[in-house]
Order: C-alpha cells, then sequence, then structure tokens
C-alpha cells in the first residue's frame, strides 16, 4: 500500500472509530463511582480494548481521545470537572491492550514490555502520594497484571500451538485485562490527585478508607469489563484477526 493510500485508510479509520466512540458514549450510561459524589465510571471503557487490538497502539488511543473530546462537546452535561482529568484514562488503556497483544518490536524491545513500564510509572506515582502509600493492598490487582503480561510475553507467546486458538485465547484475557486495569490504574491515581491535592476536599485517611473499601467491588466491575471485552476480542479475532486491517501482529 502506498504511502497516500495508506494516509487515507488511517484517516478514515480515526475518524470513523472516533464518531463511533461519541456514540457509544452518549448511549451508554455510567457507572456512579463508590466514595465520589457525582464521579461516574464509563461502561465505554469496555471498547477500549477492543479499540487497542483493531488500531494499534497509536489509532486506537487517538481514536478514544478524539470521540471523548467529540462527545464532551455535544453532551455537556453528562460530563463533570473531573471528567477532564481522567480523559486521558481510556485511551490509555487502548495502548496497554494494544502493546500487550502485539508481538513485534519497539526501539528493540519487545511491546510488552512498554506496558509493564505502563503500570510501573502509574505505581510509582502512586507510592509518590500519602493515600497510595497507605493503601498498598489495592494495588495488589495491578501487580497481578504485570505478572499476566510478563508471563504472556515471556512465556507463552514462544510456545507453538497446534492449536492457535490455544495461545490465542489467554492472550486476549490478558490484553483486555491489561487494557481495561490500565484504565482504572490512572482513574484512580487522578482520584487522588484532585480530591487529596488540588480540591483538599478529603483528607488521606478517609480516602484511604474509601479505596480499600471499593476492592470488591473493583474486582466485580473490572472483572466483568474484562469479560465483556474478551468476548468480543475473540469473536473479533475469528472473523478479522488475519486481516491486514487490523493493526496488531498476534500471531
Amino acid at each position: 500500500m502506498s504511502p497516500r493510500k495508506k494516509l487515507s485508510l488511517n484517516t478514515g479509520l480515526l475518524a470513523g472509530f472516533s464518531a463511533l466512540y461519541a456514540v457509544v458514549l452518549k448511549i451508554l450510561p455510567g457507572i456512579p463511582a463508590y466514595g465520589f459524589l457525582g464521579v461516574k465510571i464509563q461502561i465505554a471503557v469496555v471498547m477500549a480494548p477492543i479499540y487497542g487490538f483493531i488500531l494499534g497502539e497509536i489509532l486506537g488511543p487517538a481514536a478514544i481521545l478524539l470521540g471523548t473530546l467529540l462527545a464532551m462537546l455535544l453532551i455537556p452535561s453528562k460530563y463533570t470537572v473531573f471528567s477532564f482529568f481522567t480523559i486521558l484514562c481510556a485511551p490509555l488503556g487502548a495502548l496497554a491492550t494494544a502493546l500487550t497483544l502485539d508481538r513485534r518490536t519497539l526501539w528493540r524491545l519487545p511491546k510488552w514490555i512498554y506496558s509493564i513500564l505502563i503500570y510501573l510509572t502509574l505505581l510509582s506515582a502512586w507510592m509518590v502520594t500519602d493515600v497510595g502509600r497507605a493503601t498498598i493492598l489495592y494495588t495488589a490487582p495491578y501487580f497481578t497484571i504485570m505478572a499476566l503480561i510478563f508471563l504472556k510475553g515471556a512465556f507463552l507467546d514462544k510456545i507453538n500451538f497446534r492449536r492457535k486458538l490455544l495461545s490465542i485465547t489467554p492472550s486476549l484475557v490478558i490484553g483486555a485485562a491489561a487494557g481495561i486495569f490500565a484504565d482504572h490504574f490512572l482513574g484512580s491515581l487522578e482520584g487522588i490527585i484532585v480530591f487529596r491535592y488540588l480540591l483538599e476536599a478529603v483528607d488521606p485517611e478517609t480516602l484511604a478508607t474509601f479505596y480499600l473499601a471499593a476492592i470488591p467491588l473493583v474486582l466485580v466491575e473490572r472483572g466483568l469489563m474484562i469479560l465483556t471485552a474478551f468476548i468480543i476480542l475473540i469473536n473479533l479475532y475469528l472473523v478479522i484477526g488475519r486481516s491486514s486491517y487490523v493493526k496488531i501482529k498476534l500471531e
């Protein structure tokens, strides 16, 4: 494909998927966030791994970001000031999924390493805060995701299964989990930054209590999102997994 045709294709994909994401945001309701009055978690975050799978680590996050901005412009009443701080959460989820699933290298390193680096960067920022240090247990799922990403990249990708689905299925689960929890990690971190430091609306002990109490809810909520994303991903793989339009190399 010539550079001109490739640019036209990517522009069309970006425009189409951005509009689609804006429509999904408009249709799907938000889930009230535990402990934060007026803050809602967008169910549309389930789409982040799908965008990362189809569009890759550049177009995927870009399409979600543009779609979110478009939705904020068209339906401003649905969003709060906190929404602007979390605008990068879903794009980061798409990025994490794309990097986790893509078997190619970037700057001579496997892409899955960069997905782990995203989590390590967020973890470092988390531990800088007083609330973060008081809620180390809250980060357990993120350590689990990093371990799964490492397991996929270092071992699973190197095993030659006779049936591709035996390797693709766990890979897609891990990719979906990486995207869903990257979104959650950044959102949780920004909750601390906004409510503890910028607004000074909650004292650190109370905020830490909210986070620790929310762990069971987080596991159920994000588990359902991962399951939903995986079901969509496995069906997309079966239909278009080997298509040249899919931006990542899954096999």
